[in-house]
């Protein structure tokens, strides 16, 4: 066989890249192999993991070998049946041996507060977050050979008379471009909410203006989507879509969702209600809130209001992941002009919703059934009067979790061509994968990075295999 640089090479640092890297070391040495396995990181290395450094890596699982009730049918029916249910079921299949995999690595998991206080579905998190995931792994890695490489950008695809993937071209710190040859090639470089250009031309008009929800996404500008789909690969997921989060615009804080406002009032900058704010459990309506927020609000952003009953509520500090205070007024009228919003417009909603309010008990932890419907639009849960001063808002802008849009693979992870046959050499896991129609089900992001990360590094170490008996 021909000399390579690297027999495989992993794009991202993030949980995706990392359980690849390591999957395929772990096969190369059950199978008494000696191939080189690089990861190419564009970040430097305190800033490395993508998004799965800043995240609290929610995972739908009922326990750690069990996925959630109805795992399959919620991940079809939010996407509208448009998402690949194969693949589905493979995540579903594989999702509590991967974690028991990384369990065996060092990374604890354990049913830890979130900040919905309200949920329909169970959340199982890493101890330490994601980034508990990235450091792990990665040093795991490393013990058995894998080389990380920081500050390089891989931005093109080479292969050869045949169609199979023999190298990547890669700028480093300075711009110079080198191209390393290699075998097999995974891309694990999230998607492209770091792309201006990128979010114009699939998300649409003002698309710039998402920011997203962590430091991480600034770095996931979308080149190993581009090069594949320059090489004729398919595209899959809704890439006029991203998963959204309720999160305060003033903080600087990664992921400062806004979870509380089920228990307050949601108003647009004209002091009016717009939302259904208790229309379901937070977990399960917060994406579709964020965007009607940043498509249908003036200045894109609204205002939760509430009042000192809001500190009663247990674990409320959790759903308010800002650690900025909220803006607080002695009446009504006051919040109103501090936020510039018309006085007599705010001050009528608020009267407005207090007497749709019903009598009956307020159970914050579940749907209490407290609906206010004389008003339009209605409050289906948690109807409770605003009327306990001093009065309290907090400002609200939608956040881009993640895009996504992106390529098509099969179980395996090798990334299919637009007549759906596998592209040799060439794998995509995590964001860098298109998965998602539709609404976002919740808790499956890193999940479905760990199981096919992993699976694409296992398949990449027996396509070398098999390249080199066939040699023989």
């Amino acid at each position: 066989m021909t000399k390579v640089d690297y027999d495989i090479i992993v794009v991202g640092c993030g949980a995706a890249g990392t359980s690849a890297a390591l999957a395929a070391a772990e096969e190369a040495k059950a199978q008494n192999l000696d191939i080189k396995i690089a990861i190419l990181e564009r970040a430097s290395f305190e800033e490395r993991g993508g998004n799965t450094r800043w995240t609290a890596a929610y995972m739908r699982m009922e326990n750690i070998d069990n996925p959630a009730p109805n795992f399959i049918e919620d991940m079809l029916k939010f996407s509208d049946y448009y998402a690949d249910e194969q693949y589905i079921r493979i995540l579903h299949e594989n999702a509590g041996s991967t974690l028991r995999w990384v369990e065996s690595k060092g990374v604890d998991f354990d049913f830890l507060p979130t900040m919905f206080l309200t949920a329909s579905k169970p959340r199982l998190l890493p101890v330490g977050g994601g980034r508990a995931i990235v450091d792990t792994l990665s040093l795991r890695a490393r013990a058995l050979g894998v080389e990380i490489i920081y500050e390089t950008t891989a931005w093109d695809l080479v292969l050869d008379d045949s169609g199979n993937v023999k190298g990547l071209k890669v700028r480093i710190a300075e711009g110079e471009t080198l191209t390393l040859s290699t075998n097999a090639v995974i891309l694990a470089a999230g998607g492209f909410q770091g792309s201006h250009e990128m979010m114009a031309q699939y998300i649409g008009r003002h698309a710039h203006k998402i920011p997203t929800v962590a430091e991480g996404g600034l770095f996931n500008k979308g080149e190993a989507i581009r090069m594949a789909l320059r090489i004729g690969a398919k595209g899959q997921g809704q890439f006029d879509a991203f998963h959204a989060e309720t999160v305060d615009p003033r903080s600087k804080r990664e992921e400062a969702g806004v979870m509380m406002y089920p228990y307050g009032i949601l108003v647009n900058q004209q002091g009016e209600r717009f939302v259904d704010e208790g229309e379901t459990t937070i977990d399960e309506q917060y994406e579709a809130v964020a965007r009607k927020i940043f498509y249908e609000c003036e200045g894109h952003i609204a205002y939760m209001i509430s009042d000192q009953k809001m500190y009663d509520i247990p674990g409320h500090e959790e759903a308010l992941q800002t650690e900025v205070p909220p803006i607080v007024a002695d009446t009504i009228e006051e919040l109103a002009k501090a936020l510039d919003i018309p006085i007599e417009k705010l001050s009528k909603t608020v009267e407005g919703f207090n007497e749709a309010c019903p009598t009956g008990e307020f159970l914050f932890n579940q749907k209490d059934g407290l609906a206010a419907t004389e008003i339009s639009p209605p409050k289906s849960n948690w109807s409770i009067p605003i009327n306990k001063g001093p009065f309290i808002a907090y400002p609200i802008i939608c956040c881009n979790v993640f895009t996504n849009g992106g390529l098509a693979t099969d179980t395996n992870g090798r990334v299919l061509s637009g007549d759906n046959h596998p592209i040799p050499g060439l794998y995509a896991a995590g964001e860098t994968s298109g998965l998602y129609y539709g609404k976002y089900p919740g808790g499956t992001s890193v999940l479905r990075c760990l199981v096919f990360g992993k699976r694409a590094g296992e398949h990449a170490v027996n396509l070398i295999t098999s390249q080199q008996k066939a040699y023989l």
